[in-house]
């Protein structure tokens, strides 16, 4: 009966957002009770959704990034006090005081490139590590490192540098033998859209309330900071590693999970949510809850991990722009843990919050 309810709402989300395909994991105890597609992962010649369609996840892959960086930290090869100019030349004098630990808190002050002005304008070329870059050398600090947080997809990029300089190896070969691999993730990638990746979906957009395909979206602007392909049947031992503290020390995964709050952050019962290192805190009172939001051109995804809870929920679709995919990850792990429901979503972030410079994104 249950699975008959969850069925029924996740059909009637998809309806009210136009979703072609969404797959959904549901992990519980450190075992998965839902892996499961919905839709079409491709509506040009009817190809259903399933567990193992493979998507694009964007920024989810940050926790992908941030747990390779912990894992030198725990090998004390790196640390996150050491300033990123410690491992990367040619850097802007104003970045010489970032330090890793900065970066995975969102708390750099490094401007987004994505937030470049022509940022939109570049998106379908294929460029160099430095071009990407370059977009936002030029540009001021946003803030002192530290002083306040504010969602920054360049300390990410940054981060797929300082690991290939350590290990003198590419990003994508650096997670496949230290991550994908051992955890038996076959389907997890990094995307290149020239590749035959089996069971790719399409990806999708809304134009005047019309399904349209996806335009190209180089690879080149992703990279570490959300450039891999994945299911929710990997993402399913992706969570079950974390269960397990397969990867990293309990100790170092608390850390990533703990509020790092800017030396000008607001009272923690004001936030909705304050960046970890690598994943978003979201604001739950005592309750221990984690997770991220990912979104690029035709696809959007999320993972959210109530850890007091042991239930942890992931969603991968082919449209972008859901609205607050943590919010429908909370009602269907509400049918697995009704005591969830006695807690109220946090609102979304107010115009007048998203205009200051503290904001906090977790897109």
């Amino acid at each position: 009966m249950r699975s008959i309810v969850i069925d029924d709402y996740i059909r009637s989300v998809m309806t009210k957002n136009q979703i072609p395909g969404l797959s959904v994991a549901v992990v519980q105890e450190g075992e998965p009770v839902l892996v499961k597609g919905y839709g079409l992962a491709n509506i040009e010649h009817s190809v259903p959704a399933t567990e193992h369609t493979v998507y694009e996840i964007a920024s989810v892959g940050k926790t992908f990034t941030a747990t390779a960086i912990m894992m030198l930290v725990e090998q004390g090869i790196i640390s996150l006090e050491e300033a990123i100019a410690d491992y990367l030349d040619h850097l802007p004098l104003t970045w010489q005081n970032v330090t890793i630990g900065h970066i995975l808190s969102h708390q750099s002050g490094i401007p987004s490139y994505t937030d470049a002005p022509n940022y939109w304008e570049i998106t379908h070329l294929n460029l160099s590590k430095s071009e990407i870059l370059a977009l936002v050398t030029h540009l001021p600090l946003k803030f002192r490192p530290g002083e306040f947080s504010a969602y920054d997809n360049t300390g990410y990029y940054l981060l797929g540098l300082i690991l290939e300089k350590v290990t003198g190896q590419s990003y994508g070969d650096l997670l496949q033998e230290r991550i994908f691999a051992p955890l038996g993730m076959n389907a997890t990638v990094m995307n290149d859209p020239s590749d035959i990746v089996p069971h790719r979906a399409a990806g999708y957009r809304l134009l005047n309330s019309k399904l349209v395909n996806k335009p190209y979206y180089s690879p080149s602007v992703t990279y570490s900071a959300g450039g891999q392909l994945s299911s929710v049947e990997d993402m399913v031992k992706w969570e079950q590693a974390l269960c397990g503290v397969t990867l990293l020390k309990q100790s170092t995964l608390n850390k990533m999970w703990t509020p790092h709050f800017p030396n000008q952050g607001d009272d923690w019962k004001k936030l909705r949510y304050v960046a970890g290192l690598g994943w978003w805190a979201f604001n739950y009172g005592d309750r221990r809850v984690v997770g991220h939001n990912g979104s690029i051109l035709g696809f959007a995804s999320n993972i959210t991990r109530f850890i007091d809870d042991k239930i942890t929920v992931i969603l991968l679709c082919n449209l972008d722009k859901i609205s607050r995919p943590d919010a429908i990850a909370k009602k269907i792990a509400e049918y697995y843990c009704p005591a969830l429901t006695e807690l109220l979503l946090q609102p979304p972030l107010a115009k007048r919050e998203q205009g200051q410079r503290d904001k906090i994104n977790c897109s």
